[in-house]
């Protein structure tokens, strides 16, 4: 509760949260424009990577290059490294 009138107390704090909206908005066209998926498996993949991806792009990060990490870390038996997340 004590968060939700920061932007009163805090300059610079946005009122909405139109910034990350406008950031997964990619994902939302493309939805519409293919028709979705029909599993819930697919939807939490979509959901995820076009998450990644924008957070890549707010880091300026290669989400290529996370996603390689991820599946190599995956394969090898090891926890993917999220330093480029700090």
């Amino acid at each position: 509760m004590a968060s939700l009138w920061v932007l009163l107390r805090a300059q610079g704090v946005a009122p909405t949260n139109n910034h990350a909206e406008r950031g997964l908005r990619f994902g939302v066209l493309w939805r519409k424009t293919s028709h979705g998926t029909d599993s819930d498996h697919g939807k939490r993949w979509v959901e995820r990577s076009v998450s990644l991806r924008q957070t890549c792009r707010q880091l300026g990060q290669s989400t290529f290059g996370v996603l390689v990490d991820a599946v190599t870390s995956l394969f090898q038996g090891r926890h993917p490294d999220l330093a480029w997340l700090y």
